[in-house]
């Protein structure tokens, strides 16, 4: 019998994917994502209200134009890109994280609850206290964490730990109640609702020097951790079982992991607001890609995250210029459109199930 079981428990192991030596496709995935980021950043550089040729983008980033290209390109457009890729950055991060330990290719931020935890909080400043705009991005982080605490609680069984099944139906339950108590703000406080739309919206307009500094030590705090748990991640697909006879302690990577995408979700909406679909889409579409090994899945979602935003942001200050459309408006429209196809493709084409 324990000679059967670890013959199993072998075969399982083949099965785990490896964390290194990825594919030439899947290198080609994530090379061309961090391609498509770096054209983003410059094609943001350049085009707005006042144009820039490369040559003037480049000699405002060395400081060898003239003072007003200088200005667009130092105190403007720079530090909004940056800021943008890093929110994508952290928002795929967290999707391809979540839907790791949760073995579920359609879960998001949403999903723990850490949104609604960071729209409560940023509600709560622009209605009660919108003398103090300086505390928002605080706000936002404290509730988003929080929410993200009383999720994995409320999915803890004594003896049983958590399970995948349990966090999502607690990250529903307190999202809708957190939903809930942010709307009440909104009725009631009807005259100050304008900021509070626009934040929930998802936003990146006046995105200075000092919000890049807000969220850049979690992106690459993240980035660092998230590497270190892909082969946890990895085996954690197997399933609750195969993993503990692989000696993976379940409980604690599932929490270390979790803690994780809250951690960088919060960072990302306490600059940016809710900017979403793009935990959700972009870990799925970089899975459609190259397939299931978070060694590959992890740089892919960091760039193609990173390069999602970015264009977004770009086409909402474009699209409708002189107005700048919400960024969270621009990946919602992407967003939509893109679960249509997956949904078309598996019922009518024979795609992959979701």
């Amino acid at each position: 019998m324990e000679e059967g079981s670890g013959q199993s428990h072998r075969r399982s192991l083949l099965t785990v994917p490896s964390p290194s030596g990825l594919s030439l496709k899947q290198l080609a995935v994530v090379t061309a994502a961090l391609g498509l980021a770096l054209a983003g950043i410059l094609a943001s550089m350049s085009l707005g209200a006042v144009s820039l040729s490369p040559g003037e983008v480049i000699g405002g980033l060395l400081g060898r134009a003239d003072n007003v290209s200088n200005q667009i390109v130092w105190n403007l457009r720079l530090p909004r890109v940056l800021v943008a890729g890093l929110v994508g950055m952290n928002m795929a991060l967290s999707g391809a994280l979540l839907q790791g330990i949760m073995r579920n290719p359609l879960a998001a931020p949403t999903i723990v609850g850490v949104t609604a935890g960071a729209g409560l909080g940023a509600t709560l400043v622009l209605t009660l206290f919108s003398g103090l705009p300086t505390f928002l991005p605080m706000a936002a982080f404290v509730g988003a964490m929080a929410a993200a605490v009383v999720v994995y609680l409320l999915s803890w069984q004594p003896g049983l730990g958590t399970s995948p099944v349990r966090m999502v139906l607690a990250g529903v339950a307190m999202t809708s109640m957190l939903g809930a108590f942010t709307t009440t703000l909104i009725v009631i406080f009807s005259d100050r609702v304008q900021p509070v739309i626009l934040w929930l919206s998802g936003n990146l307009v006046g995105r200075s020097w000092s919000h890049l500094e807000l969220v850049w030590p979690y992106s690459l705090g993240g980035l660092i951790i998230a590497f270190l748990l892909v082969r946890q991640l990895n085996v954690l697909q197997l399933g609750d079982q195969a993993a503990q006879g692989l000696g993976v302690r379940i409980e604690l990577y599932r929490f270390l992991a979790m803690g994780l995408a809250a951690l960088l979700a919060a960072s990302a909406v306490s600059v940016a607001g809710l900017v979403g679909f793009v935990g959700l889409m972009t870990p799925h579409v970089m899975r459609l890609l190259g397939g299931n090994n978070h060694g590959y899945i992890i740089p892919a979602a960091a760039a193609g995250g990173a390069a999602l935003v970015i264009w977004a942001d770009l086409g909402a200050r474009t699209v409708l210029a002189p107005t700048e459309v919400p960024v969270g408006i621009i990946t919602a429209l992407l967003g939509g459109p893109f679960f249509v196809f997956l949904l078309y493709r598996t019922r009518f084409i024979g795609g992959r199930s979701l």
